[in-house]
């Protein structure tokens, strides 16, 4: 491998040091690390999108075919005009050719540091998307279930700017794509306004925003339902996180370049928009890869089971007026709009003494894993059908249950 290298950077082809600095190598001994066919499902470089004739032309140059690399580039530009980072490989083929280069972007030339580490970034995450050992096709290790009438799941890898598509197909989550977004310039873990971060947690895509919006925000905004009820607990800020295009001379932006929303190219929010725009989609933005979880989430089944007995023995005491076994469903922790544990307690019991016959029925459950990184939160999402002699109530409900001393316990409770 050592030979292989020297001999490329001898011809002259330095840009092989893009590749170096993309991945810190310090020292290049092993070819786990060497980007070239061996270490990538070819196959999915086949469907010539963007991102894919852009890695593409990077396996090419790994492999020291910098002319076949540089007939790539140019497909790729004369098909995505408006692809920077395109751009900036190509200038450094060129140069490779006159020997006048030493590393991604030729800073001789004028261009701004900033806008070049920007480049540099984005390159690594995307080649790094396909540098991965998962396979995408197998169910991923998500805690989440969704109801029959939820088709689909989005999942956010933030640090490593992934969006990944999911349908719902008999219960199951099944991987249908993914993309490469834009999350906050400060990164992730949104606290309040303006501090330039996109939030962590568990949301649900809104409606198309109809008001006729700058070209800033691309093709399309959908608004996220960003603060939720654990961000008002926390005293989490600030509006206005969405999912959103990039303006008409950009393909993409940088990984870290938005106010806190999450963003998508153009061609990538178009092909979502006809899911989009007929579901309320739920998206959890994770600080956890999917390779992340596949290491972690080894009990899944147990985990799921284990939450679904809990939501049915909570219904079922609250259905036996049982108040004392039903009020134990609850954390000391608990909150609502209106009650913490105590108050919510009185005002079950003054209730429940009346013995009335009840009928509870839930329906509809889906349940989301909420990425924190104490004890373990999750969303639980249900239609409950409540009957008294005197109430006929049917709504949405929304849960938080959280893990404590692996009994699942009620943090919160209100309408969905």
């Amino acid at each position: 491998m050592k030979t292989f290298i020297k001999n490329f950077l001898q011809k002259g082809f330095r840009f092989f040091l893009i590749l170096i600095f993309l991945f810190n190598i310090a020292e290049v001994s092993s070819e786990e690390v060497f980007i070239s066919n061996k270490n990538f499902d070819t196959a999915e470089l086949t469907y010539e999108t963007p991102e894919k004739m852009l890695v593409k032309s990077l396996v090419e140059i790994s492999e020291g075919k910098v002319d076949l690399a540089l007939k790539t580039i140019d497909n790729l530009i004369k098909q995505t005009p408006n692809f920077k980072l395109a751009y900036l490989i190509q200038g450094d083929l060129l140069l490779a050719h006159a020997k006048q280069i030493n590393g991604i972007g030729d800073e001789s030339k004028g261009e701004k540091k900033e806008e070049i580490e920007n480049f540099k970034n984005e390159a690594k995450v995307r080649i790094e998307r396909y540098l991965n050992s998962l396979n995408l096709q197998n169910e991923p290790k998500i805690f989440a279930q969704l109801n029959e009438k939820e088709k689909y799941l989005f999942y956010v890898d933030a640090p490593n700017s992934r969006l990944y598509l999911y349908e719902n197909i008999n219960g199951k989550l099944s991987y249908k794509d993914d993309y490469y977004v834009s999350i906050g310039k400060n990164g992730f873990g949104k606290q309040y306004e303006g501090d330039k971060k996109t939030p962590i947690g568990v949301y649900f895509t809104g409606k198309k925003i109809k008001e006729s919006l700058s070209d800033f925000y691309g093709d399309a905004a959908y608004p996220l339902s960003y603060p939720n009820e654990i961000d008002k607990k926390n005293k989490r800020n600030g509006s206005g996180i969405w999912l959103h295009g990039t303006p008409k001379t950009t393909y993409n932006r940088a990984p870290l370049a938005s106010d806190g929303c999450i963003v998508l190219s153009n061609p990538d929010l178009i092909k979502l928009s006809a899911i989009l725009d007929g579901n309320r989609i739920p998206i959890v933005i994770s600080f956890r890869s999917l390779k992340d979880l596949e290491s972690s989430n080894h009990s899944l089944d147990e985990k799921k089971l284990s939450l679904i007995n809990a939501i049915e023995a909570w219904r079922k005491n609250w259905e036996d007026q049982d108040t004392e076994t039903y009020l134990k469903f609850y954390s000391k922790n608990f909150f609502s709009e209106k009650d913490n544990y105590v108050s919510w307690a009185e005002r079950k019991r003054i209730i429940q003494a009346q013995k009335f016959k009840v009928s509870i029925d839930l329906s509809e459950i889906s349940f989301f894993d909420y990425p924190n990184t104490e004890n373990e939160i999750v969303l639980v999402d249900f239609m409950q059908d409540y009957k008294s002699p005197t109430i006929k109530n049917k709504m949405n409900k929304r849960q938080y249950w959280i893990n404590e001393n692996n009994e699942w316990r009620i943090m919160y409770e209100g309408g969905a």
